[in-house]
């Protein structure tokens, strides 16, 4: 293991971690709906904090504005450890505790936050993986593309890093986050109580 890296430290890493779900915590979507037109995005959208639900009530250049905002509370964390000698397991965990603070706290998907946190931990393999989510969005897919793009993003790590196998446990980590948020639902939807329910949930990220 390269001298930086032994030097980063376990108790550097939990320092981060929690720098990391405090960043998280910020409602990007709310404080910047506010900004712009005065009115609670619960009033005006459908109760989501992400960037979809504020690209339809106040229009795309925010929604734009807020996904690069929720994923910069992962990345810049994440990429500023590494570039600062934390290895592949410290700047996954850290990546993951911003989405954590994200999903936990400002009640969202945590979507945006996972890319943040891929790109930091694996450029390469999140790389690959946009390209599915280009094509969904342009084919107005992007729930589905979004979903095949989560289950594929391990293995396309594992693909690119079959001599560090480890390096792909980071992303599995995240899309098992982000699965399970997307499964369980918006505040009090509760956990679906059919397999319809719940393929509708993984496949569309629908409630009902």
């Amino acid at each position: 293991m390269p001298r930086e890296h032994r030097r980063w430290g376990a108790g550097r890493t939990l320092l981060w971690m929690g720098g990391a779900f405090a960043a998280g915590c910020v409602p990007s979507g709310r404080l910047l709906t506010r900004a712009l037109t005065g009115k609670s995005l619960e009033d005006i959208g459908d109760g989501k904090p992400g960037s979809a639900n504020v690209a339809r009530s106040v229009g795309w250049k925010a929604g734009a504005a807020v996904l690069a905002l929720d994923a910069g509370k992962a990345y810049v964390p994440a990429t500023v450890a590494r570039l600062t000698g934390a290895g592949h397991g410290a700047v996954a965990a850290i990546g993951i505790s911003a989405m954590l603070g994200h999903i936990a706290v400002v009640k969202g998907r945590g979507g945006a936050s996972a890319i943040g946190a891929m790109y930091a931990m694996d450029p390469a393999a999140m790389a690959i993986a946009s390209a599915e989510l280009a094509g969904g969005l342009a084919v107005r897919r992007n729930p589905q593309s979004a979903a095949i793009g989560a289950v594929s993003l391990p293995f396309i790590s594992l693909a690119l890093h079959r001599r560090q196998p480890r390096r792909a446990l980071g992303p599995l980590v995240v899309i098992t986050v982000i699965l399970a948020a997307r499964i369980k639902g918006s505040p009090g939807a509760g956990w679906p109580s059919s397999a319809t329910a719940l393929w509708r949930r993984f496949w569309l990220d629908r409630d009902d």
